[in-house]
């Protein structure tokens, strides 16, 4: 049987996915990076043959140019070949031998933070594909993905067992009648799907025996079941590449993590929850006495903001790393306009910008970070871990305060922790303790662990756990949680 694909039309979705027109800016190194990627995963089969040159060019929006150059760079990493003569032509030869050592290499680029928000992507976009396939599973072709399904049992190299994951995962989305949905996950496999098959021995019973399931379920049309299935499935594997992760963070000659008992371990975590908390209290009065300062010398709005912004900018500098940003939100009652001086570090802690609000959008009342009312001597409020959406975009921790000023409400002083750097920190000194150990915020939020697969979960009240309150923040050490 021919795999060629001449000049005939496009009709599979699996062309359409590979030759579907570039969005990109920057289409030379995109032709390349999508036909590489439909090669490794298996999209385009090995021995297939591509259209022609004029035709591909044409379908994939690219001058005939572009596209040689593309198909010139495959050939070097010896992806395609070229023939010549009766019956010529390019033709797909997939070598994924150096796919598992390249990824791993890239693996230190992500952060764990990074990896947890990869999983609940991957993960809603694999249960999104699996509820839609189950809803018109009367129309699907079930045979083709229960063979997929099943195909990983026989791989015994990385390789083999990277194309035959992603083939599934690939045929699932495909299943769902969305040709973007499926685009997306070519890509996502193609970034993190090798880190999961470093020992394809150990894990491909278990994924054969989850894609089975997906698509019994699919078959019975079973829409929520293969979409809890699918979920939890793609978290698991995800979980394998967290921990992968983690392990890379590790060295064997942390005299810490090596010699120090328990209870060592746990008085250091102690005393970095209260340098945490101390470091932005300290914060927030060096912000709060340009406050005080300003509106006792009674300056102009631009020049209370310069000023308040400095402060800010030095507090931040001098708390860095373990602060992520500091400032002040104005109250519109008593400045007659709401305006923030905000000061963190998107790029690290060597890099200082200010914050940019649209305070119209800005709905400070109902932000979780707000104080509670109280009078002039606010305590300091700490929220939960949440998403600042409206600020800095990042999963953050903000402590707050309320200042008054002759009995008068003029604004709320600010201190965001950021919650990949908490994992940083204290995830040294949580080694020596039992696995599964976590430090949770007052929702059960996990804020800080030292097994990868917990990073980004909870831990309820529920849970028997042993819990140890730490100083200075209303955050929690729950010893070797199940």
């Amino acid at each position: 049987m021919s795999h060629g694909l001449g000049v005939c039309a496009v009709t599979t979705w699996k062309e359409q996915l590979a030759f579907a027109p570039l969005e990109a800016a920057d289409r030379g190194e995109e032709v390349g990076r999508r036909l590489r990627h439909a090669i490794e995963l298996g999209v385009l089969e090995n021995g297939s043959q591509l259209p022609s040159e004029s035709y591909l060019a044409s379908r994939m929006g690219v001058s005939t140019l572009t596209l040689r150059s593309a198909l010139a760079e495959l050939r070097g990493l010896g992806l395609v070949e070229t023939r010549r003569g009766k019956g010529g032509g390019s033709f797909v030869k997939a070598n994924t031998g150096d796919i598992t050592r390249m990824q791993r290499q890239s693996l230190e680029a992500y952060s764990l933070e990074d990896l947890r928000d990869m999983r609940e992507y991957r993960a809603f976009l694999a249960g999104a594909a699996a509820a839609a396939a189950a809803e018109q599973s009367h129309r699907l072709s079930m045979g083709r993905l229960d063979y997929s399904s099943q195909e990983i049992r026989a791989c015994e190299h990385p390789a083999d067992a990277i194309r035959a994951d992603s083939k599934f995962h690939i045929e699932l989305a495909a299943s769902s009648g969305s040709v973007r949905l499926t685009r997306q996950e070519v890509a996502l496999q193609a970034e993190v799907g090798p880190l999961i098959w470093v020992d394809p021995k150990e894990h491909r019973d278990t994924a054969a025996e989850d894609h089975a399931k997906i698509v019994e379920a699919i078959s019975a049309g079973d829409a929520q079941q293969a979409r809890l299935l699918a979920e939890e499935h793609v978290r698991r594997d995800m979980n394998l590449v967290i921990d992968e992760r983690m392990t890379l963070d590790r060295t064997p000659v942390e005299s810490l993590t090596r010699s120090a008992s328990g209870d060592d371990a746990v008085a250091a975590i102690e005393a970095l929850a209260a340098m945490f908390s101390g470091t932005a209290a300290t914060a927030m009065r060096e912000v709060e006495q340009a406050v005080r300062a300003c509106i006792g010398a009674g300056v102009r709005r631009d020049r209370a903001d310069s000023d308040i912004y400095g402060a800010a900018r030095r507090a931040v500098a001098v708390g860095a790393p373990l602060l992520y940003g500091t400032g002040f939100v104005a109250e519109e009652s008593y400045f007659g306009e709401s305006w923030i001086s905000w000061c963190y570090t998107p790029s690290g802690p060597e890099s200082p910008q200010r914050l940019y609000v649209d305070m119209d959008l800005y709905d400070f009342a109902t932000a979780p970070w707000r104080p509670d009312d109280q009078g002039d001597e606010s305590p300091i409020h700490t929220s939960h871990a949440y998403v600042d959406a409206s600020g800095t975009n990042e999963t953050v921790i903000t402590l707050s305060k309320r200042v008054v000023v002759a009995g008068t409400y003029v604004g709320t002083l600010g201190a965001d922790l950021h919650v990949s750097r908490l994992q940083i920190a204290f995830e040294p000194l949580l080694r020596p303790l039992p696995a599964n150990t976590c430090i949770v915020d007052q929702l059960g939020a996990i804020l800080a662990t030292n097994t990868g697969r917990f990073v980004g979960g909870t831990i309820s009240e529920s849970d028997d756990v042993r819990r140890q309150a730490l100083p200075g923040v209303p955050w929690t050490l729950c010893l070797g949680a199940d």
